[in-house]
């Protein structure tokens, strides 16, 4: 926008960009949270910035209903507020589980995770991690978790007897996105790091240390991650779809509404809800718009598939790109340069580089945990005390 000349205001109820790909690492150590974070204000170029939460949208008066009451009149609206955890109707999902969307989301893993291992090392038992949803997410939690464990329980938590993680995949496969001979290879992957891979394995209700599955079988865990799916998160005022997502038309409009553009996870076209997809959708969507101010007709949104990628452990990951696929090094090489030039601004590239450099070549994943930073901007700093979990989303849901 700003290189049109054209004033617009970024409204977020966060002042950071967040990198989510890389949140696993955050989560389980291997990252420290500024690394995937960067100021949204110094990302601006023509346009300002408001920290606020859109309650709704008024589409006839053409403002945003802001917390507090504050009203904020638009002229053209780009609506990005991407999506949130999917609890799928699963009986306790929401009060026993940990989900993995935001900064603060992988801190309250580590937290737990830690938490855990020190109940364990009190009581001297082994300690059990349950993963459920084997998509990327799922799998690279997994891989992280397991290489995490099998480096800090001889080292760190020696009264530890061992520790099992067991990843849930509701499906005949892992990485149904990808073809058959990846997901095989990813399966094979995670068990040769000791991961307890159950395929077809479909969650129907979790409590405090355990899930059952559909079938009858129970699962123990004393740290549930859930990566099953995600749901739309749209403002007020917007129609949705059972999936939370908000349809629109080939250009990205809101129908009846040509004023308001919706993209990303929110946008309900027939497109994955996956970052590429959201990138190209916010170009095109600022595409449209200036070409709306300008008089001429807006373009269709068609999706550029580049491929996809996931990483299983140190050294080895997946890539499918069209119909060609490969695995091992070479693709765990790919994923960490498309990762590095994905990070938002210099000085996030370095912190992720040398962090990898130095866990990866130098010394293995340690013991490491942030006392403070929950809230958003907050200031951060690494200490090695343990703070009591903090609280996960919400009650439990009615069974």
């Amino acid at each position: 926008m700003a290189q049109f000349g054209i004033p617009y205001l970024l409204v977020d109820a966060r002042n950071h960009h967040l990198f989510q790909p890389l949140l696993y690492q955050v989560a389980t150590g291997f990252l420290e949270a500024p690394a995937v974070a960067h100021p949204l204000r110094s990302l601006l170029k023509g346009g300002r910035f408001l920290l606020a939460q859109v309650e709704a949208v008024d589409l006839k008066k053409r403002h945003l209903l802001l917390t507090g009451g504050v009203k904020c009149p638009y002229q053209y609206l780009v609506v990005a507020t991407g999506s949130k955890p999917h609890h799928l109707g699963v009986p306790g999902v929401t009060a026993h589980t940990y989900p993995l969307k935001t900064l603060e989301d992988a801190l309250r893993i580590r937290y737990a995770l830690l938490s855990c291992l020190e109940e364990a090392a009190h009581k001297r038992v082994p300690f059990r991690v349950l993963v459920v949803g084997g998509g990327p997410t799922g799998v690279e939690l997994a891989g992280a978790l397991a290489e995490f464990l099998r480096h800090v329980l001889p080292r760190d938590y020696p009264e530890v007897p061992g520790a099992r993680v067991t990843l849930l995949e509701a499906g005949e496969r892992l990485l149904p996105s990808f073809n058959l001979g990846l997901s095989r290879y990813a399966l094979r992957a995670l068990e040769h790091l000791g991961v307890e891979v159950r395929l077809e394995a479909k969650v129907a209700h979790v409590s405090a240390g355990w899930v059952r599955l559909q079938g009858g079988d129970f699962v123990a865990g004393d740290l549930i991650l859930w990566a099953v799916g995600v749901k739309g998160k749209a403002p007020l005022g917007l129609p949705v779809d059972p999936k939370g997502r908000v349809p629109t038309d080939p250009f990205l409009r809101l129908p009846g509404h040509p004023e308001v553009y919706v993209v990303g996870d929110l946008n309900g076209l027939p497109w994955p809800q996956l970052a590429p997809v959201a990138l190209q959708q916010g170009r095109h969507a600022a595409l449209n718009l200036v070409r709306a101010m300008q008089g001429k007709e807006p373009l269709p949104f068609h999706y550029r598939d580049r491929g996809q990628l996931a990483v299983i452990g140190r050294h080895r990951a997946v890539a499918q790109m069209g119909r060609l696929g490969f695995y091992g090094l070479p693709a765990w090489l790919l994923w960490a340069l498309v990762h590095l030039a994905g990070l938002v601004g210099f000085r996030n590239r370095l912190l992720v580089l040398l962090d990898w450099a130095y866990t990866y070549f130098f010394r293995e994943p340690g013991v490491r945990i942030l006392l403070q930073g929950l809230a958003p901007g907050g200031p951060l700093h690494e200490n090695s005390l343990i703070l009591p979990v903090p609280p996960r989303n919400g009650p439990e849901e009615p069974s």
